[in-house]
Parts: structure tokens; sequence; C-alpha cells
């Protein structure tokens, strides 16, 4: 699970700014009783106005996974590495950017991070607590193998996986591309159990696509028809056709791809998209004034129907595994009783055992007030603002003086914890005052 999430420099992130999903009632390195879930939230809602960096922050965490996943691999031709920093001074502009994250895995508390700009990593490193104690796995202080200290606790190839090592990759991500027996591990929960549900059209399809085939599987599908039901959209049930491609067309089908620049589809061979192709979701409405049912494909559904589909599969997942789900603006085509049904998947022991997270952006206020069911806690409620040197910064709720009778909805809405757009009227009459004229 995931503990803490620090990031500096990196596009409107300038300072260096944490996430934490870890409750006051820590107060050392791990749990006396070892038991980490009652000590983390299991939910962390993001709010703030529009463009104050919000998606950023999530935006960080997927930059630090893909890094982790793709640096030896994919990345592999790549003569620089990915540099996206505050670009509003000159002096963060020559700096590198921090990426850090503190997790658990298998009871154990490690911290990973690494420092990079576009000529790679020239910091990386890997710490445990596993007797609540820091202790160093390895170390990076430079852009070759060379400059990697290794802790006398890590056993595996350390040396001959250094030499392997591009400036442009990082040590973890070789270390896994060369089966390390115990850094496999780590590369595996940052790189798979850390997902990442943004708000654009190509995310959206790929969750699609990814559904479409756990599908297959007659158990999942029966709980998707469940959640569709659950909704209230008019669903009663969903049918995975596949359909039957002529060989003169999956020719073409792949003629066509190999048009298209490898990098669109790097995960993915042509013919696992081609497969992928041939499964088409339809869904079964039942007729309000007979017992007739009809069937409408993926294409013809609401926004809404698809929004829900596409989130709530991938959080069953994540609860199934304790896995983390991060959602860029969740209530996006969701009304906000399901974002808070969505979120009460997560905060629910019962359906959450394994200890499995929700991290969100939202506008939706109703999700911080008493109307959403199970409201929001102060540990779980976070706020994004730009100052006026353009610099994203982050704070809690907890911050602030909180009573249990407060309104959090109400108060926030009245600016009492800043992070709303402030609006000048007067700016607006002049605006359509002058177009007016």
């Amino acid at each position: 699970m995931l503990l803490r999430f620090r990031v500096a420099n990196y596009r409107s992130i300038r300072d260096v700014m944490e996430l934490s999903l870890v409750t006051s009632q820590l107060t050392g390195a791990k749990p006396v009783d070892e038991d980490w879930i009652s000590v983390t939230t299991r939910v962390a809602g993001i709010y703030g106005a529009n463009a104050s960096g919000k998606s950023t922050v999530l935006d960080a965490l997927d930059f630090l996974t893909a890094a982790v996943a793709k640096s030896a691999t994919l990345w592999g031709d790549r003569n620089q590495f990915p540099h996206s920093p505050f670009e509003l001074d000159r002096e963060s502009r020559g700096r590198t950017s921090l990426f850090e994250i503190d997790f658990v895995l298998a009871g154990v508390r490690f911290t990973y991070g690494f420092e990079s700009d576009s000529r790679g990593i020239p910091n990386e490193w890997l710490y445990s607590y596993p007797t609540g104690r820091k202790r160093v796995l390895f170390e990076r202080h430079g852009f070759e193998g060379s400059d990697i200290d290794f802790g006398r606790t890590l056993d595996g190839e350390n040396m001959r996986i250094a030499r392997l090592l591009r400036p442009t990759a990082l040590y973890l991500s070789t270390a896994a591309n060369s089966n390390h027996k115990f850094l496999v591990g780590i590369h595996h929960w940052i790189s798979r159990h850390i997902r990442y549900a943004q708000y654009t059209e190509a995310n959206r399809k790929a969750r699609l696509r990814w559904i479409r085939n756990i599908l297959e599987d007659e158990k999942m599908l029966a709980k998707a028809v469940g959640l569709l039901r659950f909704a209230d959209l008019g669903i009663t049930n969903m049918i995975l056709d596949v359909e039957d491609f002529d060989d003169r067309l999956v020719e073409m089908l792949k003629r066509v791809m190999d048009g298209i620049d490898d990098a669109t589809h790097s995960s993915l061979d042509r013919e696992q998209l081609v497969n992928e192709l041939k499964k088409n979701i339809k869904f079964v409405h039942s007729s309000s004034d007979s017992e007739e049912t009809f069937s409408l494909p993926l294409e013809m559904e609401s926004s809404g129907t698809i929004a829900w589909l596409a989130l709530s599969i991938p959080a069953l997942t994540c609860l199934r595994n304790g896995e983390v789900l991060a959602v860029d603006e969740l209530d996006a085509s969701l009304h906000p009783r399901l974002a808070a049904a969505l979120i009460e998947m997560f905060k629910d022991p019962e359906l959450n055992r394994k200890g499995a997270q929700l991290l969100f952006t939202s506008h939706e206020t109703a999700l911080l007030g008493q109307t959403s069911g199970s409201p929001l806690s102060k540990d779980e409620i976070w706020f994004t603002e730009k100052g006026a040197d353009g610099a994203t910064a982050m704070f809690a709720l907890s911050e602030f003086p909180v009573r249990p009778t407060d309104n959090v909805e109400r108060r926030y809405l009245q600016g009492r914890y800043g992070a709303i757009p402030m609006i000048s009227q007067e700016e607006l009459h002049s605006v359509v005052l002058e177009d007016a004229q």
C-alpha cells in the first residue's frame, strides 16, 4: 500500500510537495502491531481551482511508475530522459526533478526514489525498514553503474547488472529486466499495482480495451452486470461478442497498423490488437412497457454508463489485489451519488479487506459533505493552489482547525481553506460590456 508520494520541480510543481496517506496514529517508522491498514487512509481527494495543479500531482505519480516500468526497455532508444521541470524561473529549468514514494510490500516499508533531468538519472535510492530502522539497499550518485553503492543485505548479481546500466535507465528497471531475484518484486509493485485513470479519451479507450479482456472471465462479467444494475442505468445484462474477421480483413488491419508509429502500440503487438478489435461489448436493456429486451453496442451508450464501467471495473480489480487507483476528475460524467459510491467501496472495510487505496481529483463539493453518505475525513482531503509565481502548493485539511460539527463543504465554498477560483465580477462585466458595444 502507498504511504507517501513526494515530487519537486515537475511541471507546475516547483518546491517539494508531499501527499501523505499516513494518519497521525503512526508515530514511528512502522506500527507497533504491524497493522498498516489501521494507520493509513484508504482515500485521498484533491480539490482546487481549475489549473491549480490537481492533475499534475497524479501525473507526477504516473510518471514515476512509467519510468520504473519503461526506462530500461521501451525508452531504451531515447537519447534523453523525459524532463518537464517548472518553466517559470531560470533556476528551476536547470535543476533535476524529484520523485519518491514510500510503500508497504509484504508487511515491510520501503522508500524508493530518483532525481532526473534530460541527461538521465544522477541519483536513485532504495531503502527498507524491516525492523523499523532504515536499511540502505542501494544508492546511486551518478549516471554510470560504477556510481552505485549497494547495501550488504541486497543479495543478487548487483555489480553485473550495474555494468549494463545506461545513464537514462533506472537501476531498478535494469535490475528487473535482468531478473534480479529481489528487486523484481519492488519493480512489479510500483509498475503494476498503481493504476491511473486519466481524464483523456485515449486513456478511457485503453481502459475499455482492458475491460473487454477481463470480461471474458464469467465471474468478472457477472460482477460488471451487478455494478451496472447497482448504478440504476436501466441495463439488465452484458454480452461480450467476439466477431469473426475474414483473413482479408485481418491482413488489411495489420497493414494499416504497420503504417502507424510503433510508439503508439508499444505495449501491444499487432496480433493482440486485432484480437481486441474482434471483441464487442453489448448492453441489454429492458423495455419499460413490455417484457421485450434490446441490446446496444458500447458506442451507443451514454457517457455516464461508459464512465461508470471504465472506473468501477478497475476499482474492483484494485480492491481484489490491494492496489492503488488514481482517478483524475472523478466526478466527470458521473452522478455525485455514483462518485460517492466509488469512494465508499474503498472506505468500507468489508469491501476493502486488502488495503486498496483511491486517489482522486474532483470539483464535486458534495463529496465533502454529509450528502455523500460517508463524507471524507480531514485526513482524506487535500487542496492545491497556485501562487502569484505560478507554482502549485498542496496542503491538507488537517492543517486547519476542524471541529466534528463543521460543514466542510460550505466552509470550502466560502473560501475558508483557500484553493478556490478568485472570480472578479468587475472583470467579467468589462469583458461582456466591451464586446456588446
